[in-house]
């Protein structure tokens, strides 16, 4: 959020897209620049969050919410593993 401010575009993933741990899933565009979001897990898409087409502030403002991204079903579960949890996102973070 800090980094790229207000979001003015997302660009959402076709339902049915396979992604590899890595791919670009989504890119997001700020008034100040465009970034990919990264596949954190192989899987496929199930639903892409259309409501960030008219509304992409969602992104920011309601992240646990209604700004959620994708949806996927995995390709390897045990790939769940290697993620991390919420605090341990915001400890790195900081």
């Amino acid at each position: 959020q800090e980094q790229l401010g207000d979001l003015v575009f997302v660009e959402l993933p076709e339902t049915g897209k396979k992604l590899t741990k890595g791919d670009t899933a989504v890119v997001v565009e700020s008034v100040k620049a465009a970034s990919d979001v990264y596949a954190p897990v192989d899987g496929e898409i199930t639903e892409a969050n259309g409501t960030l087409s008219s509304d992409p502030s969602l992104v920011n403002s309601a992240a646990t919410g209604a700004g959620w991204l994708w949806k996927m079903k995995l390709a390897d579960e045990s790939q769940l593993a290697g993620l991390m949890d919420e605090a341990a996102y915001k400890a790195h973070i900081g």
